[in-house]
């Protein structure tokens, strides 16, 4: 690969047009699809959207008071997909259980319980499994000032039965209530469900020969409604963008294709319509090089393989030779990297440190070009070993163990 020929400033160049909020399903994520596809059209590239529909949520109303010892409203936001309490809320005592041990929950029965951490299905269903009323979870820093002291809204993965109302509180408020002695609250939550439209983005580079096995580059292209997702993940979207501009000039012997996602941010809806969508063609796919969080300076970049483990030692020796440091995992990634994999489809995520991801720090600002080239540099150099190699060198299989935990991944949505 002539590593000369990516550039970072193309990349940031590219990300301006993106600085703002790309939530799924709006007309900011539709605008930065079309964006997307000028920007293909721009090196002669054609592109399609395939459109999809997906389940969503909209927070109408939450609200959450101490009414003993003393009476006090706290800013507070509401759980997606997790019903709707009375129209008078649901009043109970108050528990704080720390990190959910079970010695705390043995006294959660009828109770609002207040976690530290954002709520995960386990979690959920030990709270359902231990009677509590509602629940609630904690965000932010003790430093906190000004806008960053109002919660975002967070969402469940859609639980199917016994649902419990929750609430997101920020921690210097969720530390003056516990320090006070909160005994007794009232939790109102008041939602409506309905469906949203996002688009997935898809350009091929056919190869030179049509019947070798097809790679994918992806990446996400929306972002969360509390931030503008340059980060999380348009740098991602910079990245590949780059490079099917170079494969562009430079056919591999095997077909690319490029894909940038909607509605990740939604529990990988799009590519879990791409996969579902392209399920007879996969047989096809050989390997998926996913890039979700990139583009900041200082950080260290982490490659998650989801595959035989041999594919990591040859990852590791590419990033030998074109001198760019890096570590491999041998796991499941909780990316777009999952469903490829899922469908038995040995699967990598390209992931750099960061700041700011989920929340409105998470701007171009942070964004560094040298970062950006040189994962650009990483990623073009495999895939172009992978797009011209005679045989592809690993397995397209995915070891047992991970296929378990694929399928308890994807029992959440």
């Amino acid at each position: 690969m002539n590593v000369n020929e990516i550039s970072g400033q193309r990349q940031l160049a590219f990300m301006k047009q993106f600085d703002y909020i790309r939530e799924a399903g709006t007309d900011g994520e539709l605008q930065a699809a079309q964006t997307i596809q000028k920007e293909l059209e721009g090196f002669g590239v054609e592109s399609h959207l395939e459109e999809f529909e997906f389940d969503t949520w909209k927070i109408l109303e939450a609200s959450f008071t101490v009414t003993e010892p003393y009476e006090k409203e706290y800013v507070a936001a509401g759980y997606g997909w997790c019903g709707n309490t009375p129209d008078e809320g649901v009043e109970a005592p108050f528990l704080y259980a720390e990190n959910g041990d079970d010695i705390s929950l043995s006294y959660a029965k009828g109770k609002i319980v207040l976690v530290n951490q954002p709520m995960t299905p386990d979690m959920y269903a030990k709270l359902v499994n231990a009677g509590a009323a509602a629940f609630l979870t904690i965000t932010g820093t003790p430093i906190d000032q000004g806008e960053d002291l109002i919660p975002a809204e967070r969402a469940l993965r859609k639980p199917e039965e016994k649902t419990i109302q929750g609430a997101v509180l920020h921690v210097v408020d969720a530390t003056e209530m516990v320090e006070r002695g909160a005994s007794r609250a009232r939790l109102t939550v008041k939602q409506e469900y309905g469906k949203a439209v996002s688009r997935n983005v898809v350009a091929r580079i056919q190869g030179s020969n049509p019947e070798a096995e097809i790679l994918t580059l992806t990446a996400h292209y929306d972002s969360v409604p509390t931030g503008k997702g340059a980060y999380d993940n348009m740098a991602g979207g910079a990245i590949i963008m780059e490079l099917c501009r170079y494969f562009k000039e430079h056919q591999p012997r095997r077909s690319m294709e490029f894909i940038w996602f909607g509605a990740e941010e939604k529990g990988l809806v799009g590519s879990r319509n791409y996969v579902s969508v392209h399920e007879e063609e996969l047989k096809k796919h050989a390997f998926n090089m996913n890039v979700d969080l990139a583009g900041q300076l200082v950080g260290g970049t982490v490659i998650g393989v989801t595959g035989d483990v041999s594919i990591c030692h040859m990852i590791e020796y590419m990033a030998h030779e074109v001198g760019i440091g890096m570590v491999t995992r041998n796991a499941i990634w909780g990316s777009d990297s999952n469903s490829f994999a899922w469908k038995g489809v040995p699967a990598m995520t390209l992931n750099r440190d960061g700041f700011g991801m989920h929340t409105r720090h998470d701007t171009i600002e942070y964004i560094s070009p040298w970062s950006l080239q040189r994962s650009a540099q990483l990623l073009g150099y495999i895939a172009e070993r992978l797009g011209n190699i005679e045989i592809m060198p690993f397995k397209r299989e995915i070891p047992e163990n991970f296929m378990k935990e694929l399928d308890q991944f994807f029992s959440r949505f």
